[in-house]
């Protein structure tokens, strides 16, 4: 799969992003301003019950992309591609997929059909006429929204103009800049001072959790932008797994072991951002805080973390679903090797509409639920009651019952246990837990390009202040509901792992009933 760059303006090129502007958005009759999202622009996502009915819909989309002077890019969904290896990779997990009678998740990708120059194309104007041609394709087409981690530093792919971003000394409070879901807020941006929640190195004296005997040792999945080195992670610790595989050798995540890959790790070469600062990246060492939560709460849990992300804390739904695909086979293949799944990550829809249009996630979802995974998304960081996905589905059929495993949305706590001024809220939010000045691991290869406000040396020892962006120490500070969904994911294992016996749905409801919030 393409390797997630660090720069918000690879981003732009990379996902070709645009930004849904309510006021301009083309409409529909009589249809009310949509809310402001992030997408691809060449992209619209698909989801099917089967190869007969992905054919069935791409036929018409393909026809109402023809009227616009449009056509789809690549070969189809399901075929090989000899030239393209991520085309490849994604084919035949597809085709993987479609043998199970799983559901089918998946890009299609659009272009000019002309051969001159032409204008950028925008998915949001063909999902528009298809949605006036037709209500067929309800929950069968929608936008490929733009994800964006949820720790407390803004979403990257907004800021404005994606050349400027990265000058420490402009970007101002990074809770509020160009992040369209905040009101600007001055309070919030506390949560970005030394010892109020922001990201900063600190020391830990208590030696790595280590795990007890237990009957069974619980596993949890983080989708995230990878982890880093640090001693907790390694012999003679547990060590923590940073890539799953499929029988037919098939990687789930970004493929860590290529040079690629390696050069562009979030958690070591890839964390700096800007080579004429030295600025670290937004969610460099992410991954690595998270898996420092879990393995604080539940020592006994065998994780792992997979790079879906780059350093800029930015995923495309599309490239999230195919690993939830994955990561659906896997467990197939291995069953119950996976119990919790870590989503700390989001984005908001344009309209309600669009809830029942991109069912695609939510189907993924659904699905692992049925296989015994149960999901903790994170709520987000916008102080706002609208819903961020995939948390938002924790009210929704079939999560809200108990049928199968659950979809826990999760809001942020303060220390003294008051929900974080940051945090999104609202009924669609059903737990939450510590988030905000939160202490976990960190990538101990990662330093930015500040320094201390001094430093000296005196009879050959170095006396300085504390190096802002220097984490060689392995740990620091941190807030966002990022933290606080395995926080609590942390909590449900450490359940599972004082279970004895068979550990069917019915119980796992149990336990996270047990979490909820009263």
């Amino acid at each position: 799969m393409t390797q997630p760059g660090g720069r918000p303006d690879d981003s732009y090129r990379r996902y070709e992003i645009r930004v849904l502007d309510p006021a301009a958005a083309v409409r529909l009759p009589g249809e009310q301003a949509p809310e402001a999202t992030a997408y691809r622009g060449n992209v619209l996502m698909i989801t099917a019950e089967d190869r007969d009915d992905a054919d069935q819909i791409i036929s018409v989309v393909d026809e109402v992309a023809a009227e616009l002077e449009l056509r789809r890019s690549g070969p189809g969904p399901f075929d090989r591609d000899e030239r393209d290896s991520e085309h490849d990779r994604r084919a035949a997990l597809l085709r993987a997929a479609a043998d199970l009678k799983m559901p089918l998740v998946f890009p299609y990708f659009l272009e000019p059909a002309g051969d001159g120059p032409a204008a950028p194309v925008d998915a949001w104007t063909v999902l528009q006429r298809l949605r006036a041609r037709t209500d067929a394709l309800r929950g069968k087409v929608g936008l490929d929204h733009m994800m964006f981690s949820s720790a407390l530093l803004g979403n990257p792919f907004t800021v404005g103009n994606p050349f400027t971003v990265g000058n420490p000394f402009t970007v101002g409070n990074p809770f509020t800049v160009g992040n369209p879901f905040t009101v600007g807020n001055g309070a919030t941006g506390t949560y970005g001072l030394a010892g109020l929640g922001g990201h900063g190195p600190v020391a830990v004296v208590m030696p790595a959790p280590q795990p007890r005997k237990v009957a069974r040792r619980p596993g949890v999945v983080v989708m995230d932008t990878g982890v880093g080195e640090h001693p907790w992670f390694a012999a003679p610790n547990d060590e923590v797994a940073r890539q799953m595989q499929l029988a037919d050798g098939t990687k789930v995540g970004v493929d860590v072991a290529v040079q690629s890959s390696i050069d562009s790790d979030p958690e070591d070469a890839g964390a700096i951002s800007d080579p004429m600062t030295g600025s670290l990246a937004t969610h460099a060492g992410h991954g690595t805080f998270i898996a420092g939560l879990l393995r604080q709460i539940c020592p006994e849990a065998l994780i792992t973390v997979l790079r879906v992300m780059g350093a800029d804390g930015v995923v495309p739904e599309d490239v999230l679903d195919l690993e939830l695909t994955a990561l659906a086979l896997h467990q197939r293949e291995n069953p119950a090797a996976t119990d919790a799944l870590v989503l700390s990550l989001g984005y908001y829809v344009e309209n309600k509409d669009d809830e029942q249009y991109t069912a695609g996630l939510h189907k993924l979802l659904v699905d692992l639920a049925s296989i015994g995974i149960t999901t903790f998304a994170s709520a987000g960081n916008d102080a706002t009651k609208r819903k961020s996905y995939p948390a938002a589905f924790a009210v929704d059929a079939p999560f809200d019952g108990h049928g199968v495993c659950a979809l826990v949305s999760v809001a942020a706590l303060n220390p003294d246990g008051t929900v974080a001024l940051f945090s999104n809220d609202g009924d669609w939010v059903i737990a939450q837990a510590a988030g905000a000045n939160v202490v976990s691991t960190a990538p101990t290869r990662i330093q930015g390009g500040l320094s201390p406000a001094a430093s000296v040396e005196v009879g050959g020892r170095v006396r300085s202040a504390i190096d802002p962006d220097e984490f060689s120490g392995g740990f620091a500070t941190w807030s966002g509901t990022s933290f606080a969904a395995p926080i609590l994911a942390g909590k449900f294992l450490a359940f599972l792992a004082d279970l004895a016996g068979p550990i069917d749905v019915p119980t796992r409801q149990k336990l996270v009933t047990r979490l909820r919030r009263r």
